[in-house]
Parts: structure tokens; sequence; C-alpha cells
């Protein structure tokens, strides 16, 4: 019985109730003198010496209750077991040893759980279910003819015909008129695995790109991380405006390995390469990784954490939702109008 057979074997009932969204061997190398300095960006400060056990982790983020209302810790198992066989990799990417296609695999895995497990990830989730039942409603019910019908099935049998259409009428306008002030709630545990179904998607996109790894070039450079730590951009500015997910081409996926060195993902010929990095070029790396932050910006070296920080102003500013949920229509060969919707996605 491999692992993973043995994982799904039995329920999980015993777990940690504090669970971390970046991994604790992860943070680990981000110290300096075995600590973070931590940048909050709710609260505009920076934590001194904050340990990684203590870092990027909240209470329950995964546990689910089963049918039986027994707490389940299933997916923390899960997550563990795919940390801990990441963990090695990572060290191997990082010391410049080659490794295997399955290793490249498990560490796919790895990237695409970090994109899909962190607090922005599921706010993301959510936000984008909240724009599909918003712009259905709004499609639906701004149609007067739909509203109409809609009506009839409620009322069931001998319905007031005048009075369904006036119905239908105020019904309508309110749809057009007040879809913007429409507040969808959706359950923070439906988000995260409305995130979480995205998670072997993401992770074979990354699987088939080029991989860079980038190498601080002295003793006095290093690489910062955030809670968001995958971090998804155009590779140009003449592609910024473009819609953008994990397969377009001209996506880059940037993720700090340790503070010494980075990964940048993007091309399709799943390649392997090395190189330095600049310290102009570190820099730009460091603020964009801190810009697509959720919350914290963490590494060892407090001044840098300072620095960057108050470069981007984020003291006390909130991440803005990546994605939002746009209208597509198109006018059919019968002269009738289709529409619906979709999700567009805009890089860091």
């Amino acid at each position: 019985m491999d692992k993973f057979e043995k994982l799904i074997s039995k329920p999980h009932l015993e777990g940690p109730k504090q669970q971390h969204y970046v991994p604790r061997f992860y943070l680990e190398g981000f110290t300096s003198d075995d600590a973070l300095s931590v940048f909050d960006r709710a609260k505009g400060e920076i934590r001194e010496r904050q340990l990684p056990k203590n870092v990027a982790k909240v209470g329950h983020l995964y546990t689910f209750q089963d049918k039986e209302d027994r707490k389940r810790f299933d997916l923390e198992k899960l997550f563990d077991l795919i940390e801990g066989e990441a963990a090695p990799i990572l060290k191997s990417l990082a010391s410049g040893d080659r490794i295997s296609s399955a290793q490249r695999e498990t560490f796919a895995l790895f990237l695409g759980l970090a994109a899909v497990r962190t607090p922005a990830a599921i706010e993301e989730a959510g936000s984008v279910y909240a724009g599909f039942v918003k712009t259905r409603s709004r499609l639906i019910l701004a149609d007067e003819r739909r509203a109409l019908k809609i009506l009839r099935k409620m009322s069931g049998a001998g319905p007031d015909e005048v009075l369904l259409r006036e119905q239908a009428r105020d019904v309508s306008k309110m749809a057009r008129d007040e879809y913007h002030d429409l507040d969808v709630k959706v359950d923070p545990q439906f988000a995260f695995l409305r995130s979480l179904e995205t998670w072997h998607i993401v992770a074979e996109q990354l699987f088939e790109r080029d991989w860079m790894v980038l190498h601080a070039a002295g003793n006095d450079q290093s690489f910062l991380t955030s809670d968001s730590p995958i971090v998804l951009l155009s590779t140009s500015t003449a592609t910024r405006a473009l819609p953008i997910g994990y397969g377009s081409p001209h996506a880059q996926i940037l993720f700090p390995l340790t503070s010494t060195c980075a990964l940048v993902a993007e091309g399709s010929l799943g390649r392997i390469g090395r190189s330095d990095i600049e310290a102009d070029a570190l820099r730009r790396y460091n603020m964009t990784v801190a810009q697509d932050c959720h919350r914290f910006v963490m590494g060892g070296n407090s001044d840098l954490v300072e620095s960057i920080t108050t470069e981007l102003g984020l003291a006390r500013t909130k991440r803005q939702p990546k994605s939002s949920v746009e209208v597509w229509s198109r006018k059919e060969a019968d002269g009738s109008v289709s529409a619906g919707a979709y999700v567009k996605r805009k890089g860091a």
C-alpha cells in the first residue's frame, strides 16, 4: 500500500486546530537566526523575530465535518503528505541538483496546491462564485419575458396574468437598477472547495512550463515571500491588459523558493535552467511578490521587508480581487441574442 492509499484508507479524526496555509518548512527557508520579520499589510506594521510555526496559519481552515458530524482532518493530512514529498525536491532545486521527471511532477503538485490553498485564493474563488450568481440573476431576471416565465412557474395553476406581468416588469427593473448593490455571501469552506477543485489543473499547467531557478548573487541579497507566494503575471507590458490564466502563453509564474533562490515558470517545453539574478532584477522580483500579498510579507532581512513594503505603500491597504465576471453576448442566426458569463483574470 503506497502513502496515498494508506492516507485515504481511513478517516482522520485528529489533527492540528491551527493549520498552516503556507507550509512551515517552506517559511523556514526565509529565516535569519531561525526567525522571520513579518509585515502586516492590514495593520501597517512589521513584527520582528516571528517563529515560522506561528506564521501564516489559521484555525480549522481545512477541517470539515462529515455526515456523522465528526471533525475530519483528511485534507490537512493530504497536504502534509504533499509537503513532505516536496521538501527534499525544493532543497535539490535550491542546491542546483538535477531532479527527475517524477520529482518535477511532485513539485508541480506542491506548486499547484500553493496557488489554491491560501486565504487570497479562497477569497478569489468566493468572489468569482458570487460574481456568477449576481450575473446569472441579472441575465435571467433583467429579461422581462424570462422573469414572467419564472413567475408563472412559481404561481401554479390559474395565475392572474395582469398581475404577473406587472410583477415581471418590477422584477426586471430591479434586476437592472440594483444589480451592483446585490450582496452575495459565499460560505468560506464552500469557496475553499471551489478553489481546491482547480488544484490539479494548475499543477498540470505548471508542470509543462519551463522552470528557471534564479540565485541571488551576493550574501547581502535575499528573496522575500508572502502569504500568497504563487504570483501570476504577464510576460510583458504589451500583454498586461489581456485575460490571463496558468495556461496562457503570455503567463509568467513566480515562486520564491528560499531566501537565496526563486523560481520563474514560463514557456511550454518543460525545461529547467539556472541563472544568477542581478540586484535590480531581484528587487523588482521582491516588489512583485510583496505587491501580490494577501496580508503578510515575510523575510529574514527586516530592513529589506521594510524597504520593499514602504516603497510599495502597502501599509493599511487591501489586496484587490484579480478576477471579475464579465458578460458576453452574440446575435444568433434567427436574430435572437444569446448571453452568458465568463471569468476574466488579470495578472499581478
